[in-house]
């Protein structure tokens, strides 16, 4: 019979699976462009085989999430909910992971804590349930670094040997794996070096023995050898290491220590004060955290402050490190997605917090009942804040038509009416002269529409500014427009007298050619 913390913990990741997977086919709405591109690279991998490790289109990405959506889309076909089932599958697992890593840094309790409020945070539950690249980040980060901290803390043990140990090697070469892997992810990924480098191998210089060196160079090889295909791709192409992150870095601005100054400023009040605007990222300018959470997590870093033993230090090196990615940017902050790398951290602190404030509550009561009555005041206020967190993103968040706009909603409407026209009618599908083509020959603005419309429709598609290209079919032609453009649709109208403008859907129209 399983014991009360294993039945704690399957209730929170019942609930992280329930907040990761209700409604899953229809919240968020829509698909955006950057998801769809994913599934379109994904489209194209799996007709030629050819699957990079990195690829170019929009800015650069990363090859795993392109893997992932190729498999998903073999099995389940071009649906938008298929390009985000990865992440959401990834978000579980990192809830998961997290009770793991905080129950080794700290304690059961403080595990618990963390891995709830993360199961149901905006924050956390928003990239679970988009198909972007950063959602697999987590997974890989988490459980390589539990795996890794699980190891030292076995080697620092007189009686453990490490060169007979299965599990050790076990371990090292499971956290040396999924460290190699994660540079697959996502840009922000590339700081977790950074955390290695900043906070193991000074401890190593200072306590490390024979056994923590040995394990932790088996470590380094095996992250190096699997993360090296990506490695070398990087060195042929350097372009594409830089392009995005040069893009926002924070030197390109013309006072880069002021810029500094006031991104540090937006990232540390992400947290608490201001979140990040983007209605794709967040309930457009509320805190990361809602603000009892807030407050807890504020406790538990003032609290690791006074600590400062080694999960502390390793947790404050952890948050300050994964900050970086929005303290070096200048474009966008708060910015919740390139901070995501942060979060574990963040919701280990609220858990800390949470347990301290708990334990002086109850040092301060003498009577038993009392004691019984402040402990399910806590499950009173747990449920809460997974309540607030429900009703913030499945009522308030997914039904504001602003939300609806950042994931190409028009788009999603236009392919569907696409998708329901006679075979016979001819579909033309024009986007924006001043857009540039990808690999696929069309924009990353009209990858919506090219990915829900692929092996459904037969859709031609030309630049707004080709319509002399145009020719009609011997039954009805149909002309959409990708983007919205009245002028455009009336210009369409003369050019074809007996045509007939149809409004569609929220900024979709059509010019249909008898």
């Amino acid at each position: 019979m399983p014991n009360k913390i294993t039945v704690i913990l399957i209730l929170i990741i019942a609930i992280a699976i329930f907040f990761r997977f209700w409604q899953f086919g229809s919240i968020p709405p829509g698909l955006y462009q950057d998801e769809a591109m994913n599934g379109a690279d994904a489209l194209s991998s799996l007709k030629t085989g050819n699957f990079s490790v990195f690829y170019q289109n929009n800015n650069g990405r990363e090859g795993m999430i392109v893997w992932l959506d190729a498999l998903a889309i073999k099995a389940l076909g071009t649906q938008p909910w298929a390009l985000r089932l990865f992440p959401a599958l990834a978000g579980v697992l990192a809830v998961l992971g997290l009770y793991f890593l905080a129950k080794e840094l700290l304690s059961v309790e403080v595990a618990l804590a963390s891995s709830f409020f993360m199961a149901v945070s905006f924050w956390a539950v928003n990239f679970s349930r988009i198909g972007f690249r950063a959602g697999l980040m987590l997974l890989f980060l988490i459980w390589s670094f539990y795996f890794l901290i699980r190891e030292f803390k076995l080697s620092k043990s007189d009686f453990y040997n490490f060169y007979r140990s299965p599990t050790s090697i076990i371990l090292i070469f499971l956290a040396g794996i999924l460290f190699g892997l994660g540079f697959y992810t996502y840009i922000s990924y590339r700081f977790a070096p950074v955390l290695v480098a900043a906070f193991f191998i000074p401890y190593l210089i200072k306590y490390g023995n024979k056994k923590l060196w040995t394990g932790f160079l088996l470590f380094t090889i095996t992250g190096f050898i699997i993360a090296l295909p990506i490695g070398l791709y990087f060195l042929n192409n350097p372009g594409d290491f830089f392009g995005r992150s040069g893009q926002v870095a924070i030197w390109s601005a013309e006072n880069p220590l002021k810029a500094v100054a006031i991104s540090t400023a937006s990232t540390l009040g992400m947290f608490n004060v201001v979140g990040d605007f983007n209605w794709r990222h967040n309930y457009a300018g509320s805190s990361e955290l809602f603000w009892p959470v807030g407050i807890l997590f504020l406790l538990g870093l003032g609290i690791s402050v006074k600590r400062l033993g080694f999960s502390e230090k390793f947790m404050l090196a952890w948050l300050g490190i994964f900050l970086l990615p929005n303290i070096l940017s200048t474009e966008g902050n708060p910015h919740a997605l390139r901070a995501l790398g942060a979060m574990p951290a963040a919701m280990i602190f609220s858990g800390i917090g949470l347990l301290w404030l708990y334990g002086k509550i109850q040092n301060y009561v003498d009577h038993k009942r009392v004691k019984k009555e402040i402990f399910w005041l806590l499950i009173v206020f747990l449920v809460f804040i997974a309540g607030f967190e429900f009703n913030k993103y499945f009522n308030h968040w997914a039904s504001n038509p602003r939300v609806f706009d950042a994931f190409s909603g028009n788009q999603v409407e236009l392919a569907n009416y696409l998708n329901g026209l006679p075979e016979e009618v001819k579909k033309y599908a024009l986007w924006h002269p001043d857009d540039r083509p990808t690999d696929n020959g069309l924009p990353v603005s009209a990858q919506t529409v090219y990915f829900l419309t692929r092996g459904k429709e037969q859709i031609n598609y030309l630049r707004a500014d080709e319509t002399a290209k145009i020719e009609l079919g011997k039954n009805s032609t149909v002309i959409t427009p990708i983007y919205f453009n009245t002028d455009l649709l009336h210009n369409l109208q003369k050019k074809y007298p007996k045509s007939r403008i149809e409004i569609i859907g929220l900024n979709v129209g059509a010019v249909i050619v008898p």
